[in-house]
């Protein structure tokens, strides 16, 4: 994404010289003739060489100095810094089957914020005659925090389920079958988390729910990091 915000900046700085140069040559000041001009400027007297000079460099400092104040500016519009509203993000999965929250989301706030909403979105895997996919994407609200404070801990169920294990809900208990995961069923999912500002931090991970009687219990939980081949 970085490479192609570059190459749309360069492609823009391009068009914007060729549409000055298009008009300088139809008002008749073509490079040519903006050569010799020029030029007869720095020749008319030569005495004002220095003083055309310290112009000059004066005028390229000034283009600098513009520069460097508005490079925030233009880094912050097309090359924004990645959201981050908590760090130390951990999903804690592989629980017995005793416990309510089979995949728990640990971390700590990076920022202060007013409302912190976190939602998961989740897409299943599925095999039909004929046809096999991805389902479209649905969101559960996890959590709708408020007064949330720079390192707070946050500590919320992602997936949870009843007290045998049978039925397994992202989120809290819900009677939408569309909320249920079932045994063996791929799912792809990401957590949102929505400051006050409602500026959005994403964090990607896949969910495979197991068997109540095998290791990891219930639910098996992969993130980037664990597919990353360098680490």
């Amino acid at each position: 994404m970085k490479f192609f915000k570059i190459l749309a900046g360069s492609a823009v700085a391009k068009i914007i010289v060729g549409i000055v140069l298009a008009f300088a040559t139809i008002a008749g000041v073509g490079p040519e003739r903006l050569a010799r001009i020029l030029i007869s400027w720095w020749t008319i007297n030569p005495s004002y060489f220095v003083l055309n000079l310290v112009r000059l460099i004066f005028l390229f400092l000034a283009f600098i100095a513009a520069g460097f104040l508005a490079w925030p500016y233009i880094r912050s519009r097309f090359w924004p810094d990645p959201i981050i509203h908590v760090e130390n993000i951990n999903l804690a999965a592989g629980l017995t089957p005793q416990t309510t929250s089979p995949v728990l989301l640990i971390a700590d706030a990076k920022t202060a914020n007013k409302q912190l909403r976190i939602l998961v979105e989740y897409s299943s895997f599925h095999r039909a005659i004929g046809w096999a996919g991805w389902v479209n994407p649905r969101q559960v609200m996890l959590a709708d925090l408020s007064g949330v404070v720079r390192g707070q801990r946050i500590s919320i169920p992602v997936v949870s389920c009843n007290s045998d294990a049978s039925e397994v809900w992202w989120g809290q208990e819900s009677d939408s079958n569309g909320n249920r995961i079932q045994k063996s069923n791929k799912c792809r999912a990401q957590l949102k988390f929505i400051g006050s500002d409602d500026t959005e931090q994403t964090f990607r991970f896949f969910l495979l729910r197991t068997s109540r009687n095998e290791a990891p219990f219930i639910a098996e939980v992969f993130t980037e990091q664990d597919f990353d081949i360098k680490s």
